[in-house]
């Protein structure tokens, strides 16, 4: 792990600088304790020369004490005191050179010398102090050679040791040992001194290689990184990092790769959406155009609806204006004669009341088709009430218009199967007036008209399947298909009726989708045509 061998090395760095820095201060304390040794080495070499200085002025005091008693008391009191404090300051520092290891060559002597001198000084401050000054001797050279042994006795003998000869070998042995602590403290300082050096320079030397190892490292394993930013700043999503291990740089790389896996995957669905967004305004211009063709289509279907009105109105009218004309030019004639002419106006004006009915119709269609609350309907009635609005014309022509065989025994039956067809009444009752008035124009005498009802369970939604069938004129199959166009007619219909707008049929269809069924054209086999609603059932109310 990157993180655990940066960690590791900053450890190492860590601990060879802390090792260095404890080296060093023990080497700075180790100077400080060589100059401390060389500092008091030399205070106790002043400390033995200042004794030394105040006992041969003491001396001096002395001798002029003992020849003249003319030596100021005040004096004598300054050289002991001095003398006490050198003893006590050599005492201190025998003291602190008892407790240092490094001392212990010179402690002996030391101590042995510093003892004498503090059992020669007491001897020396009673014996002065007791001391009285001699009275003159008839013989000086007597006298001096008393002095003079006296203090020798006093100053320079004591328990059989020469204190000359003893402060000066310890004044020699002090010398000795202060050179030689000045010269360990010398060569401690320049010790650590080396040793501080060489400290900063190897740490300045190991830092630089540590930070040019991990930069170096750190850099082997960014390169991969960056080399995978620009690919993917160039587009190339497919480009992967290698993973050979499981430290920080790898995860990142994992990262890395999932990252571009998941901007591939993006860019595979923005592309994909980018095409079904092509594909659907392709498909919606497609559709436009469809629509503007349909709106085309309808806008000639309008031309020829206005046509049609024109023609079909014009035609009427032209003929009652004739008959009235015509009426209105006799004269003297007798009533049978006006009788026929108003007769033939009355059915003209009929003809157009029919025409404008069916153009209202057509216009309505699309207005009031779906609405109306939706309630049941009572089939048998309603084809009871179709069959009786078409029964007189049927006599009129000729023709036999019944009820097909038990159609309303099986219409009777629907709301005991839990059926019922619900929608609009008077729509439906239109719907089967336009059939059966179809049926009868276009079926010459004698002929036949049948109004039949079956009921279709094989589809998951029962259906309720209203046939008119007639033996008439019929219609090729290649005109079936356009049957329910708006304004079209067959080449034999408009032969036989040219009176005719063909919107009959269109309006049925209308009728039928507005109750979610159709209407569907057949021709019979004998001859003639069969046209069928068929209508979906309520499965959900129950009788």
């Amino acid at each position: 792990m990157f993180k655990a061998r940066l960690s590791v090395w900053l450890g190492v760095l860590v601990a060879v600088v802390a090792t260095q820095f404890a080296v060093v201060v023990w080497l700075v304390n180790q100077s400080e304790l060589e100059r401390s040794r060389s500092l008091r080495a030399k205070d106790a070499l002043v400390q033995y020369l200042d004794l030394a200085a105040n006992k041969q002025r003491l001396k001096v005091w002395f001798a002029q004490y003992l020849l003249t008693d003319a030596a100021p008391v005040p004096l004598r009191d300054s050289y002991l005191q001095r003398m006490q404090a050198s003893l006590t300051e050599l005492e201190r520092l025998h003291a602190l050179e008892s407790s240092d290891p490094g001392d212990r060559a010179i402690e002996t002597v030391s101590r042995q010398t510093l003892a004498a001198l503090q059992t020669n000084f007491e001897a020396l401050r009673a014996q002065i102090l007791q001391a009285q000054p001699h009275t003159p001797h008839p013989n000086p050279s007597s006298e001096r050679a008393t002095v003079w042994d006296e203090m020798l006795g006093v100053f320079d003998i004591s328990q059989g040791q020469d204190m000359r000869t003893l402060i000066a070998e310890a004044i020699r042995l002090q010398e000795t040992h202060s050179r030689a602590t000045e010269a360990a403290a010398q060569t401690a300082l320049e010790r650590s001194r080396r040793l501080a050096i060489f400290s900063i320079l190897s740490t300045i030397v190991l830092s630089m290689g540590f930070v040019a190892y991990f930069a170096w490292d750190i850099r082997r394993r960014m390169a991969p990184l960056l080399d995978g930013t620009l690919a993917l700043q160039a587009g190339r999503m497919e480009h992967r990092i290698a993973v050979h291990g499981r430290d920080e740089f790898d995860r990142l790389s994992l990262s890395f790769n999932r990252m571009a896996e998941e901007i591939q995957l993006h860019r595979a669905n923005e592309a994909s959406q980018r095409q079904r967004l092509e594909d659907a305004v392709a498909q919606r211009t497609q559709d436009l155009h469809a629509a503007n063709q349909q709106l085309l289509e309808i806008d000639h279907s309008r031309r020829q609806f206005f046509a049609n009105i024109s023609h079909e109105l014009r035609t009427p009218t032209t003929a009652i204006l004739g008959e009235a004309e015509i009426s209105l030019r006799r004269s003297g004639h007798a009533e049978s004669v006006y009788r026929e002419a108003l007769e033939r106006v009355a059915a003209t004006a009929r003809q157009l009341g029919a025409r404008i009915a069916e153009l209202m119709s057509v216009a309505r269609q699309g207005e009031d088709s779906l609405q109306g609350e939706r309630q049941p309907i009572d089939v048998p009635a309603l084809l009871q009430q179709a069959l009786e609005q078409q029964r007189g014309a049927a006599a009129a022509q000729g023709l036999d218009l019944q009820l097909q065989g038990d159609a309303l025994e099986l219409l009777q039956a629907l709301p005991g199967q839990g059926l019922q067809l619900r929608g609009q009444a008077a729509k439906l009752g239109q719907a089967l007036t336009i059939l059966l008035d179809n049926a009868l124009r276009y079926t010459p005498a004698p002929g036949s008209v049948f109004l039949g009802a079956r009921l279709d369970l094989a589809t998951p939604q029962p259906r309720l399947v209203l046939c008119v069938e007639d033996s008439g004129i019929g219609m090729a199959p290649e005109e079936l298909g356009r049957a329910q166009e708006r304004y079209w007619r067959a080449e034999a219909a408009r032969r036989l009726r040219p009176e005719g707008m063909g919107l009959g049929l269109a309006i049925a269809a209308d009728i039928a989708a507005a109750h979610e069924g159709r209407l569907e054209l057949q021709a019979r086999p004998e001859g003639g045509c069969r046209a069928c609603l068929i209508l979906p059932l309520d499965a959900a109310a129950q009788a």
